[in-house]
């Protein structure tokens, strides 16, 4: 009878603080806690801490270690620690402020969720052979802080309530997530082995060049992107430390995508497998035994064809940069060539010299300059028009040492026209509209 009525009156003593807790905290202002300068929870020298221990709300615990400049995850299991999400933990834990004493000493700390402690932080000091801990119970009602404790302490205080996120990491959350490791501005070849299709690249003089399955110009923006994709790429979750004793679940025996960036002499492969719901791809680096997942649309972006890879300016040059421009049709063949103006205020002149020699009309010059220029594949093709009257195009651009010479074959059958480039597989299948207005403006210039 006698434990029966103790019960009831802890139940009793717990309800009673519930409801201080609540009526208190919701009737308090907030003002009145940012009228004084806050507290720090801990004292020590910025930079001393050298381990951390994290319990979460869902007894997950994580274990950090710093060894000399880098931080490393001993447990569960090891890895090497997301240094952003480190550093973001290490100088929440170092600039702690408390918001609020909420009680000295109170009879029982149940009530706040620190008995036992939703999550505990633990670390140690530079000099201290005894660990600090910070015990974190429950929000208060109004969700804005935190109950909070320090075990040498019964005092409970309150915490900014967006801390939350910060102390309450599994381990997954504090690993370093990257799914490949490489030096991003070294990369200099890359191959995605699709299976059936294979596309390999390579990038020299600051260009990238496609190799496989054609030897083409590759668009810069694209094979970039696609390295600058996969250096930011992070797994979406950890399935197994080591599954390569089980590949076939997941789609990794027989990779549907092996993605391989080299920088010099080293490389780094990516395996992208079977499906994990509809968001995810199970992958592997190949250098580490664990799988993981990936948002599915990376596999998405790296399913290029050879077409997409490609450049699709036919022309490097700009109107600004042409100092010679030579154009041939119907075997007749136009030379203009640019005479750089004195002076800043003193404007370029272009003039034809076969021909006949004449002074080109400037505006329609550099209107036919800008509209060769920025010819541009719509689609390739494996090989250009046997018949059509050729228009070939020779353009010089740039000055001294940097003077470059590229050239332009042109062939209209019906409504489509071709173009073919030194050096370039197939033809490029060429805007009939575009190619039109070359013709015309050539034909307005010349008085044809």
């Amino acid at each position: 009878m006698r434990s029966g009525k103790s019960l009831l009156l802890l139940v009793l003593v717990a309800a009673g603080l519930g409801g201080y807790i609540f009526f208190v905290e919701m009737k308090r202002d907030p003002a009145a806690d940012t009228a004084t300068a806050r507290e720090k929870v801990f004292t020590f020298a910025p930079g001393s801490i050298q381990a951390v221990q994290i319990t979460n709300a869902n007894a997950a615990t994580t274990h950090v270690v710093r060894q000399d400049t880098t931080w490393n995850i001993t447990a569960p299991d090891a890895s090497e620690a997301d240094i952003v999400e480190i550093s973001t933990l290490i100088s929440s834990i170092e600039s702690l402020e408390l918001t609020r004493v909420v009680s000295e000493a109170p009879g029982t700390a149940a009530a706040f969720g620190l008995e036992p402690a939703r999550i505990t932080i633990e670390f140690t000091v530079t000099g201290e052979t005894a660990p600090r801990r910070l015990l974190i119970g429950n929000k208060t009602p109004t969700g804005g802080d935190l109950y909070a404790r320090v075990d040498s302490s019964q005092r409970v205080f309150l915490i900014g309530g967006f801390l939350e996120d910060t102390f309450n990491k599994t381990p997954f959350d504090l690993r370093e997530k990257s799914v490949l490791k490489f030096a991003r501005d070294d990369a200099d070849s890359l191959t995605i082995d699709g299976g059936a299709t294979q596309l390999a690249f390579a990038k020299s003089g600051g260009e990238w060049r496609l190799t496989a399955p054609v030897s083409a110009r590759a668009d810069f923006a694209t094979a970039d992107g696609i390295i600058g994709r996969l250096f930011q790429a992070r797994m979406a979750g950890l399935i197994s430390p080591d599954g390569t004793y089980n590949l076939k679940d997941y789609g990794l025996a027989k990779p549907r995508m092996v993605v391989t960036i080299g920088s010099g002499s080293s490389q780094a492969a990516l395996a992208i497998g079977a499906n994990e719901g509809d968001a995810n791809v199970y992958a592997r680096d190949l250098s580490r035994p664990m799988i993981f997942t990936v948002e599915k649309t990376l596999l998405d972006e790296l399913r290029k064809s050879p077409d997409d890879m490609r450049l699709k300016e036919l022309f490097v040059f700009r109107s600004f940069s042409a100092t010679t421009f030579d154009i041939t049709s119907a075997g007749t063949t136009y030379t203009f060539s640019k005479k750089k103006g004195e002076g800043d205020n003193t404007p370029d002149v272009w003039s034809m010299t076969a021909p006949t020699a004449r002074t080109a009309d400037i505006t329609k010059m550099t209107d036919l300059l800008t509209t060769t220029s920025n010819l541009r594949a719509e689609s390739f093709v494996r090989s250009a028009f046997p018949s059509g009257d050729p228009v070939s195009i020779t353009v010089r651009f740039g000055e001294g040492e940097n003077a470059k010479i590229e050239s332009v074959t042109l062939r209209k059958f019906g409504d489509t026209v071709h173009a073919t480039r030194q050096g370039e597989p197939g033809a490029a299948v060429v805007s009939t509209i575009d190619f039109d207005r070359v013709m015309a403006l050539l034909k307005e210039i010349t008085r044809i």
